[in-house]
């Protein structure tokens, strides 16, 4: 009896599947009709945050914070929540505007569906009827305000538990989803409007794979990665605003659950079809064993406690890191994959500034190493002629070169360069001079490190020499 009850159930569970479906293909139609794909799919990257921002493996939190979750104050973290929330309005309210224009004719679509047969069931015409996007979104939208209203009030606590902030994120979830329609936008990732791999070179190299199965997952991992980075455009400190620079924690929560969900994926699914002395299994390993360094590096390091920081310098420093770190090592891991394919591809044939930051760095690299001579001239000298040149080469690459470096290290340059233009004597220039050798070698040890720049040495001349990091004070 069971049995001939689930058969029963099973068409009208396929019938409103294949209504949802439907339902979704004709919205990312009037989608990219009214232009409104970046504020659909920034909508849909917040949700998706939501739900993974409240799970703690994707906080960065401390070793310690970790295991006292009861003791911690997550007022900052519901705060930085409400900040999302007020811009998934802004989003709905955006996306809304046009689908009212577009009501009528997503009308007319529904009613030529419901035609399509003589009976249809009323639990299907009302899910028909309550899933239609501007139904979605306003639903969302008014449960969005409501919650913005609490929690104005509710970061105002001098303190705010665990329990609280676990609470807030089981009703996030549940306000999301309780349209069907944009419970599918969540749980169907990949879409055409989103995700088509548009780069000719990744495309072209996909379609000469040979098995089926080989392609459909490498398919499926570019597709990824390609979704990861863009992700990150939303984290990019140079397009966000100041005031909006924490906000971003959300999406990095969003890139550690995505990426560790993409390595179980590879893992579990892929490396046991790839014959293991290949050199396409060699590269899905050495992601499943690189991957995860990098994604503590950002949330076990760079973001830990920055909800709390005071300090903009601070954060922006530390989110620009993070991006930074982030976006190299899935361009790299892209470029490597796509190599595999096609040893002939290079990272400018796939990412527009990838020549760009390589030519930067090895610039900048150079530029730091003539610094560095130019430094010990003086300090061989000891004259006003060579102090002269110390400093017009200082001020020069203050000019051009300086906003290559890492954020954090701008304020120690500047301070080093004040301190050097107002020296009023040749042997206080000569001590300050010891120092700033030692920070400018450190500085050209870090951005060699940089993984543009992994294998590719300093031409000769253009390195200073390893002691020179212990000189002076």
């Amino acid at each position: 009896m069971p049995s001939e009850v689930a058969s029963e159930d099973r068409p009208d569970r396929e019938l409103r599947s294949d209504f949802l479906r439907g339902q979704m293909r004709h919205w990312m139609d009037q989608v990219v009709a009214a232009g409104t794909t970046r504020e659909l799919f920034e909508l849909e990257m917040w949700l998706r945050a939501f739900e993974r921002f409240f799970r703690i493996k994707n906080q960065p939190l401390s070793e310690r914070e970790a295991k006292q979750l009861a003791l911690r104050n997550w007022s900052e973290e519901l705060r930085l929540v409400d900040n999302v929330i007020r811009r998934a309005v802004q989003l709905c309210t955006a996306i809304l505007t046009e689908d009212q224009v577009n009501l009528t004719r997503f009308d007319k679509y529904i009613e030529g569906y419901l035609k399509k047969d003589d009976l249809v069931d009323p639990y299907i015409e009302k899910l028909l009827r309550q899933t239609t996007p501007e139904a979605g979104l306003t639903l969302l939208r008014d449960a969005f305000e409501d919650l913005h209203v609490l929690l104005t009030d509710l970061v105002r606590l001098s303190r705010i538990p665990y329990a609280t902030f676990t609470s807030v994120g089981r009703i996030l979830y549940r306000e999301i989803r309780r349209s069907h329609l944009l419970a599918l936008l969540i749980d169907r990732k990949f879409k055409p409007i989103h995700d088509r791999i548009t780069n000719p070179t990744v495309a072209a190299l996909i379609r000469a794979v040979p098995d089926d199965h080989a392609r459909r997952q490498a398919a499926k991992v570019f597709l990824e990665l390609f979704r990861l980075l863009h992700y990150l455009e939303f984290a990019d400190p140079e397009k966000v605003a100041e005031e909006d620079l924490k906000n971003t924690i959300l999406v990095f929560a969003l890139i550690t659950s995505e990426t560790r969900l993409l390595l179980a994926y590879i893992e579990r699914r892929v490396l046991r079809y790839v014959d293991a002395e290949s050199r396409l299994h060699e590269i899905y390993d050495s992601f499943v064993y690189s991957l995860p360094f990098e994604m503590k590096k950002v949330i076990s390091t760079e973001l830990v406690d920055i909800s709390v920081a005071r300090q903009p310098d601070i954060v922006r420093a530390r989110v620009e890191n993070s991006h930074g770190i982030l976006k190299d090592c899935f361009q790299q891991s892209l470029v490597q994959l796509a190599q595999v394919f096609n040893p002939l591809v290079q990272g400018h044939d796939i990412f527009a500034d990838f020549t760009a930051k390589f030519e930067q760095s090895v610039e900048l690299r150079e530029q730091l190493a003539r610094l560095v001579r130019v430094v010990r001239e003086f300090q061989s000298r000891r004259d006003e002629t060579s102090a002269g040149e110390m400093k017009e080469a200082i001020s020069r690459f203050y000019d051009t070169d300086m906003k290559y470096l890492m954020y954090r290290d701008w304020s120690g340059f500047e301070l080093f360069f004040i301190e050097i233009l107002k020296c009023p004597s040749l042997s206080a220039l000569l001590q300050i001079s010891h120092r700033f050798e030692t920070f400018l070698s450190t500085l050209h040890r870090e951005v060699q490190k940089r993984s543009i720049l992994q294998n590719r040495s300093s031409p000769e001349g253009n390195e200073p020499p390893a002691e020179a990091a212990g000189d002076g004070g």
